[in-house]
């Protein structure tokens, strides 16, 4: 008896990790050199679909700013997971975007032409304004087992900064890498 529980624990145990998400943690550099666009951007709609055997929801997106060159005006980004065919995939660090919500979005689009956002929710942050009607950028801490280059286990922290910040930083990192 003991012996099926242990083994059945040990399956268990398996399958949750090949549903677990690993992600590699980036700096907001790191995410400026590896976008092919960053735009601020408003959630328009979304729907979900099956992309091989996964599940993607897909958003429209209406940009209403270019902060580094790559997008149109209109872009639909793939996040992994959602509900398709009565089937629902979950899947750890991956944002859920609200419609009418804006953001400002790390991009990259894959040779196959399917676009995402980079580090998931890394790579996502909301949009809030401070009492001196500055734009206030945040997200998060991301959720999922989180490694440094090194692979090893790092713990995320919650990123906040001015939207002026991150331009001059964009300006930045773009101007060192020319």
């Amino acid at each position: 008896m003991r012996r099926t529980l242990f083994i059945g624990a040990f399956a268990l145990g398996i399958v949750a990790s090949l549903w677990a998400t690993t992600l590699q943690k980036l700096s907001t550099d790191d995410m400026i050199r590896q976008s092919t666009g960053i735009v601020r951007a408003k959630v328009t709609g979304s729907y979900a679909a099956y992309l091989g055997r996964d599940i993607y929801t897909y958003y429209q997106l209406q940009v209403t700013e270019t902060l580094k060159a790559g997008a149109a005006q209109s872009v639909t980004v793939a996040i992994p997971g959602g509900t398709a065919k009565g089937v629902r995939q979950m899947v750890p660090g991956a944002p859920v975007l609200k419609t009418g919500q804006e953001y400002v979005i790390f991009l990259w689009t894959s040779r196959s032409g399917l676009t995402q956002i980079i580090g998931l929710s890394q790579g996502l942050f909301g949009e809030t304004t401070d009492a001196s009607g500055n734009t206030i950028l945040v997200r998060s801490a991301s959720t999922g087992l989180v490694l440094n280059a090194a692979g090893q286990p790092v713990s995320d922290q919650p990123v906040a900064m001015s939207l002026a910040a991150l331009r001059a930083e964009i300006a930045s990192v773009l101007g060192a890498s020319k």
